[in-house]
């Protein structure tokens, strides 16, 4: 990949790169997952560049570690895996993170680009990159970001439980500060909002992922599993989160 072009086309677009970053909020986070020596850092000057916080991992294990602390804005893919590997990382992130996937591949074949939509990417670019066309994906996918709208939402009390979204924080009745992640925020927010009525698993894959194609119920029900271990006194036995067989969750009025 050569992204000679990149480094070379942002010293004279700074200025205009400051006025996206001003309407997005102070430094957008990109996580950039990279196992190429030579183009890794090189992704990570450019984007830092352009004013983003720039979050870089290898490996696989710390790569999903860093996501369950981190709320990227965008996650950008360069790695050198074998195509199932490659997939099952993909999939593994998008069980974790709501922001936007681009995806920096080799020449493939169309079957293997699917693959790859179908696990959670939303753009694929195929190397080599052309450098204007990288960084107008990178300003466009910013501005479409799910994971930055979780920042607006207003605080909320349901019985003795307090939310604070963009502490990505709630109070529990017994007064104890719990963090939470991004999706895990988003599905209890969700849930609060229609507090006592049961919620079917599409709509929660809609409104907690943005998903208007197909549903994957595992990914849900890990997220649920998580939420219920920081909020429940007997996450075997849910009294907040309750299961409603077949159809979905709710959670229980106060």
């Amino acid at each position: 990949m050569n992204m000679g072009g990149i480094l070379e086309g942002e010293e004279t677009g700074n200025e205009k790169e400051q006025g996206m970053t001003e309407k997005l909020g102070l430094e957008p986070k990109v996580l950039i997952v990279s196992n190429q020596q030579t183009t890794g850092p090189l992704l990570v000057f450019s984007l830092q560049q352009q004013k983003l916080n720039v979050l870089l991992e290898a490996d696989p294990t710390r790569t999903l570690q860093r996501c369950e602390m981190e709320t990227p804005d965008l996650v950008i893919l360069d790695i050198n895996f074998p195509e199932a590997q490659t997939l099952e990382l993909i999939k593994s992130l998008r069980a974790e993170v709501l922001a936007p996937f681009l995806l920096l591949s080799p020449a493939r074949s169309e079957e293997y680009v699917i693959e790859a939509y179908k696990a959670g990417v939303d753009d694929c670019m195929l190397k080599p990159v052309s450098p204007s066309l990288f960084q107008a994906k990178i300003k466009v996918w910013l501005r479409r970001s799910w994971s930055a709208s979780t920042g607006t939402l207003e605080p909320m009390k349901i019985g003795g439980m307090h939310v604070f979204p963009a502490e990505k924080m709630i109070i529990l009745d017994n007064g104890q500060p719990v963090k939470l992640t991004n999706l895990e925020l988003r599905l209890l927010y969700y849930l609060m909002n229609r507090a006592g009525r049961t919620v079917t698993v599409e709509e929660l894959n809609r409104g907690v992922w943005g998903y208007t194609g197909e549903v994957d119920n595992t990914m849900l029900k890990n997220v649920v599993y998580r939420l219920r271990r920081k909020i429940e006194s007997d996450p075997a036995n849910p009294l907040i989160v309750q299961t409603v067989a077949g159809v979905g969750y709710k959670l229980a009025a106060p």
